[in-house]
């Protein structure tokens, strides 16, 4: 073989081990990304399911409670066990909560032999007796609310039950039904992705003429995507593995690790599967696989004319292929830099959003001081630290008095300028950083001082008093002072094991009923 004959088979054979080497590296860094790519979904998924099971969980447990609280008319009818009344309340009542929530199913009033005396979703239901339920029976035991995901002869929801008193005597419970799907749409909606929820077989036998699909010991009892409508896919969903590739009526999808759903009781009941279409994304691949390949084969043939036609003109093609090359890596460089940087910019600006949001949850807007949804999460923690390490737990509740006088007579702007100065007087009165005062509702503020005694509570309480008088708000229709003042409740206990923190709340509440009794402008305690 002539020298020119050996060269040119050496840098073909070079320019081949150099391609094969390089659509290797870029196989493998593929896998690899697409490897992490598809594990930090998995975890996406799984921390984004978690997180909507809590605010699930938070959402309708405070809207059972705020519905009970918010409707005294409906309680007395359910009390009194009169049912017209109680459907002429309700029917507008459950209009509006299917329209203001998608995935609000029914609610019912159940009394406490177990007797349905209401039921907004099916009215053949009523007069039936649900005692041998264990959710039900449970709630019944505790006489507390129960929340929780529930498997009953209606199938699989949430439910939230919530206990209702005539003063001391127990009448039964309230419970919100709210269809089990809203945490798998969220998880579809946010990443388009296929979702299904599989009980185990042995908890859904009770409703076994129920229309489920059974397999491997399993039952599907809801979903989202249309792919699970066909049992096909279901199998092939299942021979998959966590994060492997499955072919179903030529599209392409991926399974992710199964995310485990519990019960009311906290028992695993089962798990959601969430598979992730990606047919584009491996057509995209293989076209690009293709397209380097037949790069790659252009370059080889273009290599060995070159060489044919001249060792010089080949090196001086290789020079240009390289310089082209070398421009289109460093506009790609530049391009994903400032895509970086992009990004960069707007996580920074979305965890800004974020921190606003959360001051905006937790503040009120027109006091500038924390609302009521943030003093029930932060008198959560204190009772749990008081009754975990014995400790006294005080509690004010504060009243402006007259104060929907003040309001009618001055003007709404004048009562809301009012309200904020009152507030923050009250908020700069107290000194300790665990000291936590909020606007409870209306003209109605509370202030919870941990480890604090009743004395010191009074003593505190008092100066709240004077400080809001000494505001010197002319309020000359007040048949208590020619100014603004406030009637104050005090409270304090120490928590006891199976205490309930609501009586906590009760106690204060009857100190400025109290107070109010005795002339306003005062302090009383429980």
């Amino acid at each position: 073989m002539s020298i020119r004959g050996r060269i040119i088979s050496m840098v073909l054979l070079l320019e081949i081990v150099l391609m094969v080497t390089a659509a290797l590296l870029f196989f493998n860094e593929h896998k690899k990304r697409e490897h992490e790519t598809l594990f930090y979904i998995g975890n996406s998924l799984k921390n984004h399911f978690e997180r909507n099971a809590r605010e699930t969980e938070q959402r309708y447990s405070s809207r059972v409670a705020g519905f009970v609280k918010s409707n005294p008319a409906v309680i007395d009818a359910f009390i009194r066990k009169d049912s017209a009344r109680m459907v002429h309340l309700l029917e507008r009542k459950v209009e509006t909560l299917h329209k203001e929530d998608d995935f609000f199913y029914c609610i019912t009033f159940v009394f406490s032999d177990g007797t349905i005396f209401y039921h907004s979703k099916d009215l053949h239901r009523i007069g039936q007796n649900v005692a041998s339920i264990p959710f039900a029976r449970e709630g019944f035991e505790s006489r507390k609310p129960v929340s929780g995901l529930v498997l009953s002869l209606a199938g699989l929801a949430y439910r939230y039950s919530y206990p209702v008193f005539d003063q001391e005597r127990y009448v039964g419970m309230i419970v919100l039904v709210v269809e089990p799907t809203r945490a798998i749409t969220m998880l579809a909606d946010d990443y388009n992705a296929e979702c299904g929820i599989f009980v185990d077989r042995k908890y859904v036998a009770r409703f076994e003429d129920k229309n489920v699909r059974e397999i491997k010991g399993q039952a599907l009892v809801a979903w989202q995507g249309k792919s699970f409508s066909d049992a096909g896919f279901t199998e092939a969903l299942f021979k998959a593995k966590a994060l492997e590739r499955f072919e179903f009526s030529g599209q392409i999808y991926r399974r992710f690790a199964p995310l485990p759903i519990q019960n009311y009781r906290g028992e695993k009941i089962g798990e959601v599967l969430t598979a992730l279409n990606t047919t584009k994304e491996y057509h995209e691949f293989r076209a690009s696989l293709m397209h380097a390949g037949g790069l790659f084969f252009c370059v080889f043939i273009l290599t060995l004319m070159s060489l044919f036609g001249g060792t010089g003109f080949f090196l001086k093609q290789v020079r240009s292929l390289q310089e082209s090359l070398e421009l289109k890596v460093a506009k790609r460089t530049s391009a994903l830099q400032a895509l970086n940087e992009t990004l960069s910019l707007e996580i920074q600006e979305r965890k800004k959003a974020q921190r606003a949001l959360k001051e905006l949850s937790e503040k009120d807007v027109l006091t500038g001081i924390y609302n009521r949804r943030k003093f029930n999460t932060y008198y959560e923690t204190e009772w749990s630290a008081a009754r975990r390490e014995g400790r006294v737990l005080s509690l004010l509740m504060i009243d402006i008095d007259l104060f929907k006088i003040y309001n009618d007579r001055y003007g709404h702007l004048a009562g809301d300028q009012a309200l904020h100065q009152v507030a923050i007087t009250l908020n700069q009165t107290v000194s300790r950083p665990r000291d936590f005062v909020a606007r409870y509702g209306g003209e109605e503020f509370i202030c919870l001082l941990p480890e604090t005694s009743q004395q010191a509570a009074v003593q505190l309480a008092e100066t709240m008093r004077q400080h809001v008088e000494d505001l010197h708000y002319i309020h000359e229709f007040s048949d208590t002072a020619n100014v603004i003042t406030v009637s104050i409740g005090v409270a304090s206990v120490i928590p006891e094991k199976n205490q309930a923190k609501e009586e906590l709340i009760d106690l204060a509440d009857k100190a400025l009923y109290l107070a109010k009794r005795d002339g306003r402008n005062c302090t009383r305690i429980a």
